[in-house]
């Protein structure tokens, strides 16, 4: 079994299950799991752990995300996206200048409202699921993170911005709450991922060079080990019998740590564990 990092530049028109799919049939892999989804129109950065990184992914969900994403003026859609039904229209177009002036009240904790179509539980069911049912769908406005914002360019039409955010945040509802701050109406025509935590477009291979390379998937460098996500964590090597304890759930005496931990056996990644400054205690012990 592989295990290990994949970090993927998504393409637009497909699913991230199926975009997993395919890298899990590349590398016959039985355990897969992406860290933060992307829609199908969107394209991008979207990390996969195989196998026992799977038990890392914690480590990577709640960091801090970067987007570039396309605002077309003039309509509203109930997606917030190009693939929704238009439901109002405006003649009203805004300046760059308006657009600038609005940016400071979007950096910061804010509030937003999750698009209907989105993925959020309401009483049991996926709000989407509910949406497309025809159902009464009511969501709640929360506080997001907007670490960044930037207006990269713009046209009569459309404008293009760089936003850095926090978990959670919804950048269909940010590109519909931008076009309605300047008066206006909009919906994202582009969506494309940066970043997610330490993983940029720089890490990222694309679908058909994994498919052109499936014999030698194994001989290049697009494998990240377990243990890229977990760089502020310590590493504690450990001997030949603390690991067969470890490796078993057993705890270990290990005094002057504190705190979560990664053990290492002969410079391999053995477990995680929590450190109450006399003893090791595992709570991921990795298969490998």
């Amino acid at each position: 079994m592989v295990n290990g990092w994949i970090i993927l530049d998504k393409p637009e028109g497909l699913t991230s299950t199926k975009a997993g799919s395919i890298v899990k049939r590349l590398f016959k892999q039985k355990k897969l799991g992406h860290a933060g989804t992307l829609d199908p129109f969107a394209s991008g950065v979207l990390p996969l752990a195989l196998g026992e990184a799977t038990k890392v992914m914690p480590y990577v969900v709640s960091d801090i995300k970067e987007y570039e994403f396309e605002i077309t003026f003039g309509e509203e859609r109930d997606s917030g996206d190009l693939e929704g039904a238009v439901t109002s229209t405006t003649a009203q177009k805004p300046t760059e200048a308006q657009l600038r002036a609005i940016i400071p009240n979007f950096i910061g904790a804010i509030t937003q409202v999750p698009p209907i179509y989105s993925a959020l539980w309401i009483n049991g069911q996926r709000a989407y699921e509910l949406a497309r049912r025809g159902g009464t769908v009511e969501m709640k406005a929360r506080q997001v993170l907007i670490q960044d914002l930037e207006l990269l360019s713009c046209s009569d039409q459309t404008a293009v911005w760089r936003v850095v955010c926090g978990r959670g945040t919804y950048v269909r509802s940010l590109g519909q709450d931008l076009a309605r701050a300047v008066s206006s109406l909009g919906y994202l025509s582009k969506l494309r991922r940066t970043r997610v935590g330490k993983f940029s477009l720089q890490d990222a291979v694309n679908i058909d060079i994994l498919k052109n390379n499936a014999l030698s998937l194994m001989e290049r460098d697009w494998l990240l080990p377990i243990r890229v996500v977990l760089d502020d964590i310590p590493a504690i090597p450990v001997s030949a019998q603390q690991a067969v304890h470890l490796r078993h759930g057993r705890s270990i005496e290990c005094p002057g740590h504190e705190g979560m931990v990664l053990i290492l056996s002969e410079g391999q990644e053995l477990a995680l564990c929590k450190a109450d400054g006399q003893q090791l205690h595992p709570t991921r012990v990795f298969n490998l």
